[in-house]
């Protein structure tokens, strides 16, 4: 466990410094507090990578992202990851890739990026090798499992499952139960799917500790679960649930306040968009990513980007911003959550319940399953007051955080 532990600290240094051209073997072993040549067999052992192939791979990953995700120019990007000239990646890039930069760009323009695309790459290998009695299956495979098996309780699960990447581990057959894992800032996140109490308190006996946040799915009460754990030797320190809430029959839409209207944003709708929210920094990153996804859908035509986003008006002039997300997994579109943002003084119960009812009957006429944390007794509340329960939503899983 001391070694995993380790492998994680070297990743972390890789991928933060990618862009250190001078980055060797040496420097990430003594980062990691290992011997050179120790750490590159132990490395391999864990990650099916040598280092300073990862090292590479982090590099033109990282280039990989900034052609799909921004109109840089290539010396922009070589500088930013590593390479001193557009020559020497694109002579990398190639060998990886088989195709140059400016083909990969033109290749992918209208094909959204997801986390799972770039990074999460070696989690399998890392906890396989760490937990040789489990073995990973092909996450898509999980993916169509759920959607197959029961798509209303799994959508939320499907969907991050699919735009994550990450790894699908189990002891025995996808229908016997498996967790899907990912890494967040050296943690690894694992969602249990499973409805069998023996093998989910395998799961929480087998990945403990810090380095693990365990997540359940289930509509269990946390009576039962904390029971039934404890029954199988699993003793449940903290339980934080969210609840899931899914809707699929069209809401009846509130009248909005008078003079107020939402409208899909488009391409065009940019400059407006930008001029509205110029000079805060909450938006900084956030603008830079929605003019992308914005030429991405409406200008190069790709109808299936997630992008869902809409302005709040009163009359002709921009007073807040709401979106969906728009996410597929396994023939599943999922309406990821609805979030709705008013300026402060338009912040009313009606103006909340407004955005929200007219964005779910949307989605759902878009053929997407609307779905929504939110509105719930266990949220924060911070999107309005209402029950979402009042424009057809209902509980279809809870999110169940475990400490033990």
């Amino acid at each position: 466990m001391e070694n995993s532990e380790l492998i994680t600290k070297a990743l972390a240094y890789i991928r933060a410094d990618a862009a250190d051209s001078g980055m060797t073997i040496d420097d990430v072993a003594e980062h990691a507090g290992f011997s050179t040549d120790y750490f590159n067999r132990i490395f391999f052992e864990h990650t099916g990578f040598r280092v300073m192939e990862y090292v590479r791979l982090t590099r033109l990953k990282k280039a990989a992202r900034l052609l799909r995700g921004s109109d840089r120019d290539v010396l922009g990007i070589s500088l930013d990851c590593g390479y001193e000239s557009p020559e020497s990646l694109c002579r990398a890039f190639r060998k990886q890739y088989g195709m140059s930069p400016s083909e990969y760009r033109k290749k992918y323009e209208k094909t959204e990026a997801h986390y799972g695309d770039f990074f999460n790459d070696t989690v399998a290998a890392r906890l396989t090798h760490e937990f040789p009695a489990f073995r990973s299956v092909d996450s898509e495979d999980a993916v169509d499992w759920m959607v197959e098996t029961d798509p209303l309780k799994y959508a939320k699960a499907a969907v991050d499952c699919h735009n994550n990447g990450g790894a699908a581990l189990c002891g025995g057959e996808l229908s016997d139960g498996f967790v899907l894992f990912t890494e967040w800032d050296g943690q690894f996140i694992g969602d249990i799917i499973a409805d069998d109490w023996d093998r989910i308190a395998g799961f929480l006996k087998t990945f403990c500790g810090d380095r693990f946040e365990m997540n359940l799915y289930t509509l269990a009460d946390e009576e039962t679960i904390i029971s039934e754990l404890s029954a199988r030797g699993v003793a449940v320190k903290e339980i934080e649930s969210t609840e899931i809430r899914a809707c699929t029959s069209e809401p009846d839409v509130p009248a909005p306040t008078e003079g107020i209207a939402l409208r899909e944003l488009r391409y065009e709708d940019y400059p407006l968009i930008e001029r509205h929210y110029a000079g805060r920094e909450s938006w900084k990153y956030r603008l830079v990513h929605l003019k992308q996804e914005l030429y991405q859908r409406y200008e190069l035509g790709n109808e299936a980007h997630s992008v869902f986003c809409f302005g709040l008006f009163c009359g002709e002039r921009m007073i807040g911003f709401a979106e969906g997300r728009l996410q597929r997994a396994g023939g599943l579109i999922v309406n990821n959550e609805i979030a709705v943002m008013p300026d402060a003084e338009y912040r009313t119960e009606e103006v909340y319940r407004y955005a929200f009812a007219a964005i779910t009957k949307e989605a759902l006429s878009r053929g997407a399953l609307p779905l929504d944390t939110l509105h719930t007794s266990t949220s924060s509340r911070e999107h309005g007051r209402f029950d979402s329960a009042e424009f057809g939503y209902r509980t279809v899983n809870i999110s169940c955080r475990i400490s033990c």
